[in-house]
């Protein structure tokens, strides 16, 4: 019986060009395995059920684009803007892309162990902060709305559905970027605490 004995490595121990390696085959291995791809894809569907649209296809990465077609019954919905839009929008969506602020007072345990404390949503002062899914694609998504809401233009129902897709599309592609890049590739070895061989391939 042989025993072989094998070195190990982290990450900052490597030398350059073999931390160059890891950060290489860590992108190739990881290419077909990003879970964060799939919460961008539910902020998409959860955007597609709240308003009136079919979605078609879609591609970002290597290929940045988005077809879709308004569902609504009448032609002048998709056309409202101005004034006229800002208040279909508020009075058919406001519940969906806004929560009442979040109150709650100090708690306290009880004789028994328990902890009891106030809570309650504001009906009054409202905020949006991840109110699709939970996850930031759902702000990067719906902003335009936000930035339409506070200050109506002349874009019709069609053209701010269009600006929130693209938005979504264009936030989309520049989180696969940065998850691609070597500095996000580090943090993510570093954070793991992965070990190496010499030559840079996971241990």
């Amino acid at each position: 019986m042989k025993t072989k004995t094998i070195i190990l490595y982290q990450f900052d121990e490597l030398s350059e060009q073999a931390k160059q390696k890891a950060i290489e085959r860590f992108r190739e291995v990881n290419q077909d395995f990003m879970p964060w791809q799939n919460e961008n894809e539910d902020t998409l569907k959860a955007f597609e059920n709240i308003f009136p649209i079919k979605v078609g296809d879609w591609e970002y990465g290597y290929r940045n684009f988005i077809n879709f077609k308004m569902t609504v019954d009448y032609e002048e919905i998709e056309n409202m803007t101005g004034i006229r839009l800002l208040k279909y929008l508020w009075n058919n969506y406001r519940r969906d892309i806004y929560n009442g602020k979040y109150y709650s007072t100090s708690g306290h345990y009880d004789e028994q162990g328990k902890y009891h404390y106030k809570k309650r949503y504001s009906k009054i002062t409202l905020e949006h902060s991840c109110v699709l899914t939970g996850y930031c694609m759902d702000d990067e998504i719906l902003q335009p709305i936000y930035d339409f809401m506070q200050k109506p233009d002349n874009r019709t129902f069609y053209d701010l559905i269009n600006d929130c897709l693209h938005n979504w599309i264009f936030a989309c592609n520049q989180e696969l970027e940065y998850q691609n890049s070597d500095e996000a590739i580090i943090e993510t070895i570093q954070a793991n605490e992965y070990d190496f061989l010499e030559n840079g391939k996971l241990a």
